[in-house]
């Protein structure tokens, strides 16, 4: 099923998410609008934004501005986290596009993350609702946390294991999207239970996505992720695909890719060979099956709500997260 299919019910109230997204990073300072506009315009599947409205609409709420100034704000607490994270990995392309930090340099591309920042708090006080507020910012501060273990893990801070990628991914990527559900069923007034239940589903489906996003990163073209191929690999990240090939590596191999990695420049030929080592070991294709376990867990967190349209998109949504190849 395409993503359009899956979203297809929500399609109005996403299109209501854009415009408040749109008045929220009008400033009378251009610069901040032109870089706001312009990685908000470069593509994203505004799977946050979706999560929410499908997770509230699961729970009998599907209308309201709640819902969609929450959807606008987790969106823009996400961009602004793609704005810091270029910075951080001084990468030079973003979903196909040349990369923030590249056109307008570092200390523009922090700024304007922060105005997104404030501008999302801004948008989630405004609800009055102080769980939903605590459920926002625990979430952020999670994302934070998720971005310095990434930090440490490339600078040889912390041993690299699969336990320590799994916590990277859990903080950086799957809080912020199981923060999402939590936040569609408290709006919806749900139960304890409910909520805990949906934000399962998002924290599971956070991890599903993610690790398709690292398998992609050693399987795919440079045309259909919207960066470099191994590029995670050349920022120094040592994401699950290749722990698990180095698992079953010779001595020698894992000698050579970890000389590799530590250079500051590779030559093709090594690039070749990293890929070659996470093809032998099948790096890619454990990945692929460890985030297939997640996104049963995700669908299988909801499979006792009740059954509406909505609950069933985010059923869909959880095969799409790992069936997608870009």
């Amino acid at each position: 099923m395409e993503l359009s299919e899956i979203l297809e019910i929500i399609a109005q109230d996403l299109e209501e998410v854009e415009k408040v997204i749109e008045e929220n990073i009008q400033s009378e300072v251009p610069l901040v609008y032109e870089i706001s506009r312009y990685i908000l315009g470069s593509g994203g599947k505004r799977l946050r934004p979706s999560v929410l409205i499908l997770s509230s609409g699961t729970c009998g709420v599907n209308k309201g501005m709640e819902i969609i100034a929450s959807a606008a704000a987790l969106e823009l607490i996400h961009t602004a986290t793609l704005l810091h994270d270029d910075v951080v990995d001084e990468a030079n392309l973003r979903r196909g596009k040349t990369a923030s930090n590249v056109i307008w340099g570092n200390k523009a591309s922090v700024l304007v993350g922060d105005f997104m920042l404030a501008r999302a708090l801004g948008l989630i006080q405004s609800c009055g609702n102080l769980e939903l507020i605590k459920a926002v910012t625990d979430a952020a501060a999670k994302l934070a946390e998720g971005q310095v273990l990434e930090v440490m893990s490339g600078q040889s801070m912390i041993e690299l294991s699969e336990k320590v990628c799994f916590d990277i991914i859990e903080h950086k990527t799957a809080s912020l999207i199981e923060s999402c559900g939590k936040v569609g069923a408290i709006i919806a007034g749900a139960r304890e239970d409910v909520k805990e239940a949906i934000g399962n589903y998002g924290l599971n489906l956070g991890i599903a996505f993610q690790l398709v996003d690292d398998a992609l990163d050693y399987s795919s073209k440079e045309e259909e992720v919207g960066k470099g191929v191994c590029q995670d690999f050349k920022e120094g990240k040592i994401t699950l695909p290749l722990v698990y090939a180095l698992r079953r590596a010779s001595t020698r191999e894992k000698t050579r890719l970890i000389e590799i990695l530590q250079r500051d420049g590779f030559k093709n030929e090594e690039l070749d060979f990293v890929l070659n080592v996470v093809e032998k070991y099948k790096g890619v294709e454990q990945t692929k099956t460890e985030a297939k376990k997640f996104a049963d867990k995700a669908r299988s967190s909801i499979s006792n709500l009740p059954a509406n349209n909505h609950k069933s998109s985010l059923q869909h949504l959880a095969d799409y997260v790992v069936e997608r190849r870009m």
